[in-house]
């Protein structure tokens, strides 16, 4: 059976882009520390001598490198330092003339639609309730009469895609007319009128209720820049706050990032391409969707924060940000505000699904920021992830087999009148029990006739395989005295088959995971007969086991019973 693992992945469509890859949801190995894996060291090796091979043209990169700068950075749950990533990568282009002469994590870049990110943590962070109709903030969508429903839109769907609210409110138009808006306008500088001009210009909140939905609320996603304008109005009104303080206060200060701010930023040390890039524009009311500066550095301890959650939410409201909230397409979906993917073949030589948007079984993060034409992102995108996160996948395993794949025993017989071992092995998909044994007698065998006994309805039978995957329920614990970190484990044992039919099938249930429906149902003098615990010391080490519902207490390493 496939297991599925998680990455992060707002994308921004337009001249300077950035791509954001985090974490959370539930891995199915250890998540290994990155920092001095082999695996790690000659993953960013070998993607540095590539990506110096493509910007010097010995290889065909793609884009048109004179035109593009950009910046790649690799953040491991375990870095020493937030702002400092594993692996980082600068390119500053050639044809990049004007802004920074130095490239760096803390030069600044335009982060497009990385800028919903921001926003929606920002609302999470402000206190009003998510679910919240809009229109209890912003009453000018309700006193007219509107082709939207306004009164049924929320926060959270505004948030997440799903109000159905126009796409661009005018930016079209505004785009091919501007030199007539700038006219009329009088203003000299066109890089300080950008979008505000247009909202005012336009009377932005009732021209929304002369607009056109594009899909009825919580139909379907339907990608919109508006609507992030309309949630930060509507936060503005709950808090008393305007965007340029809610970034200061709820993101920047807290976090300690020094180079996010509303556009515009600082052109000394700004990633400008060439061309009409919108950099050092005042995006006024669209910045909550679009307009944030930030750098790599920033961005690092952005997605560390997420990671560690050390963001300031809780970690259940983490997990619950980091959740699809609908489908967009064939293999993806849509969260807050987050474009969520799960290809196969990230990892080739154990393929499962891979959820990209953060990668929660490896503890890893990437970052991509681009200043240039867009093509360069797809392939710096697909570039960092399909070198990062096999070596991540390989050193996970490598992890696993080291410290969980060994076995665990009750102590010299002659001192225990009941003696227990248990042994771990890892095959292609994750860690398994090998063997459960009392005073030899097979445990692993009475489980799996109990399962199949106990919840045979589902299924003819339980086959010899069980496996395990983490919980995400640590806790600081004691064992002989020392401080330990209790890892809650929970088995899956595999069906041996679903049955023989001769009626027609299109196999389109054969791959669903059932036992996720099952998990917590077999109970045994009052625990779970699938829940166990590993035990690691101060420096990450496997120093013991316990299954609770064998009543056994901790057992300890093999090499570490002395008879």
């Amino acid at each position: 059976m496939m297991r599925s693992t998680s990455l992060l992945l707002p994308l921004f469509s337009g001249l300077a882009a950035a791509t954001l890859i985090c974490r959370p949801e539930g891995p199915v190995l250890p998540k290994p520390a990155l920092q001095d894996t082999p695996a790690i060291k000659d993953a960013a090796a070998s993607l540095t001598k590539t990506l110096d091979a493509a910007v010097s043209g010995a290889i065909k990169a793609g884009w048109p490198v004179e035109n593009v700068s950009f910046s790649l950075a690799v953040i491991s749950k375990d870095q020493k330092d937030p702002g400092v990533p594993l692996w980082e990568y600068h390119h500053l282009a050639t044809n990049n003339v004007i802004g920074t002469k130095k490239l760096d994590r803390d030069s600044q870049y335009l982060i497009g639609s990385v800028s919903k990110v921001i926003s929606d943590y920002i609302l999470l962070k402000s206190g009003v309730d998510i679910n919240t109709p809009v229109t209890k903030y912003l009453s000018e969508l309700k006193d007219s009469p509107s082709r939207i429903r306004w009164e049924d839109v929320t926060l959270k769907m505004l948030a997440s895609q799903l109000s159905g609210a126009p796409t661009n409110y005018g930016f079209s138009e505004f785009y091919y007319l501007k030199e007539v808006f700038l006219a009329t306008a009088s203003i000299p500088n066109s890089r300080t009128i950008s979008y505000q001009v247009l909202t005012i210009a336009l009377d932005f909140l009732k021209g929304m209720t002369k607009s056109y939905p594009v899909v009825a609320p919580m139909e379907r996603p339907a990608y919109s820049n508006i609507a992030y304008t309309i949630l930060v109005m509507a936060i503005e009104e709950a808090t008393g706050k305007n965007y340029t303080q809610l970034v200061e206060n709820i993101v920047a200060k807290p976090l300690d990032l020094q180079n996010t701010v509303p556009s515009p930023g600082d052109d000394k040390r700004a990633v400008i391409p060439p061309g009409d890039s919108g950099w050092g524009a005042d995006y006024g009311y669209n910045a909550p969707g679009g307009g944030l500066v930030s750098s790599l550095g920033d961005l690092s301890k952005f997605a560390h924060a997420i990671m560690t959650r050390s963001i300031d939410l809780t970690p259940t409201q983490v997990r619950q940000w980091l959740k699809p909230q609908a489908y967009s397409g064939g293999f993806s979906a849509v969260g807050m505000p987050w474009e969520i993917f799960r290809p196969h073949n990230l990892t080739p030589k154990h393929p499962h699904p891979v959820t990209i948007f953060v990668v929660d079984e490896y503890g890893l993060s990437l970052v991509v920021l681009t200043a240039g034409p867009m093509n360069a992102v797809t392939f710096l995108t697909d570039a960092i992830l399909g070198t990062f996160v096999p070596a991540a996948d390989e050193a996970s395993r490598a992890q696993a087999k080291k410290e969980y794949a060994r076995t665990f025993k009750s102590g010299c017989a002659k001192n225990n009148t009941s003696m227990i071992d248990v042994s771990f092995d890892l095959d292609n998909h994750s860690l398994v029990i090998s063997s459960i044994r009392r005073n030899g007698s097979d445990i692993l065998a009475a489980m799996t006739k109990i399962w199949s006994m106990t919840m045979g309805q589902f299924t003819s039978n339980f086959g010899s395989t069980v496996r395990l995957f983490p919980a995400d329920l640590d806790e600081k614990t004691t064992l002989h005295g020392k401080p330990v970190t209790s890892e809650v484990w929970r088995l899956w044992p595999e069906f041996a088959s679903i049955g023989e039919s001769d009626l027609p099938r299109s196999g389109t249930l054969m791959d669903d995971c059932v036992m996720w429906t099952l998990g917590d149902w077999v109970h045994y003098g009052g625990e779970p007969m699938d829940r166990v615990l590993f035990y690691r010391d101060g420096d990450g080490h496997v120093v013991g086991f316990e299954a609770p519902f064998l009543r056994s207490g901790i057992l300890q390493l093999a090499k570490n019973i002395s008879d």
